[in-house]
């Protein structure tokens, strides 16, 4: 197999993760990211819990956790999200009572990128008529559109358009590790996600169809663009974390489940 898929394996998935975390973070906030032994605290500065991040890879005492994380997002009036990536399962009695709300828990999933594959099957409607492209600074807010439609009433949605807005005012060199591209389908943006390279993994994120659009293998054309776009990076491996429910393309393509990350969600 080349490579123990174990702790190593999973590891990979959560250092991709802490590193896009405070990648994203860092640009918009100079003072993005905090770190004591186990836990990672990342910052935007917007009110939003998908940028917003904490990330634990051991079990830790309430009281740190209360002190270092939740007292400092909750004094700031910001949600935030912790995902646990240690093997042994945080106490959801004591995160309860933290003000934590336990959401799905999200599959590890890594593959070797030389052997990501995948059988490209775009259905009669869409051949022709879907093209797929990197995003650039003229259609990045259609990008930071199309990833805020999925928060429609919530406060989320607005506070990720400000993310997106940020980044356009940025020199494309600043935000060049966010490897973001559009689907569309005729001129309508229906599709987008994003390749995040670390030092020792290139990440798969984002990866979102509008509910419109969906079961009809769009989602499945974006990713195998993705996966194209991969097999020529320098990278050894590939990452990615996925909703128990979603994890067959992945599988299909190559990836292997390493382990799960427990989610949980702060709403100050």
């Amino acid at each position: 197999m080349g490579m123990k898929y174990s702790l190593s394996a999973k590891n990979l998935v959560c250092r991709n993760l802490e590193t896009h975390a405070s990648y994203c973070a860092g640009l918009l906030n100079p003072d993005h990211t905090r770190e004591i032994t186990g836990i990672l605290r990342v910052d935007s500065g917007l009110l939003s819990y998908s940028l917003n991040r904490t990330v634990t890879n051991t079990v830790m005492p309430a009281r740190i956790l209360r002190r270092f994380v939740v007292e400092y997002f909750a004094e700031r009036h910001s949600p935030f999200t912790l995902w646990h990536c240690a093997n042994k399962p945080l106490d959801d009695a004591e995160m309860e009572e933290l003000g934590f709300t336990r959401r799905e828990p999200m599959v590890a999933m890594v593959a070797e990128v030389q052997r990501l594959a995948m059988e490209e099957s775009l259905t009669e409607d869409l051949r022709g008529g879907l093209e797929i492209a990197p995003v650039t600074a003229d259609n990045l807010m259609e990008y930071g559109d199309l990833q805020a439609a999925q928060f429609a009433g919530e406060r989320e949605g607005p506070q990720l358009k400000k993310f997106y807005h940020h980044l356009h005012g940025l020199p494309e060199s600043k935000r060049s590790r966010l490897k973001l591209f559009l689907a569309r389908l005729g001129s309508e943006p229906v599709a987008g996600g994003c390749l995040f390279a670390s030092a020792d993994a290139l990440g798969f994120y984002d990866l979102l169809t509008l509910e419109a659009y969906r079961e009809r293998g769009i989602g499945k054309a974006l990713f195998c663009h993705l996966l194209e776009q991969a097999s020529h990076s320098h990278q050894k491996h590939a990452v990615a974390l996925t909703a128990p429910d979603k994890q067959e393309l992945l599988l299909e393509a190559g990836f292997f489940a390493v382990g799960e990350v427990a989610q949980y969600r702060f709403e100050p």
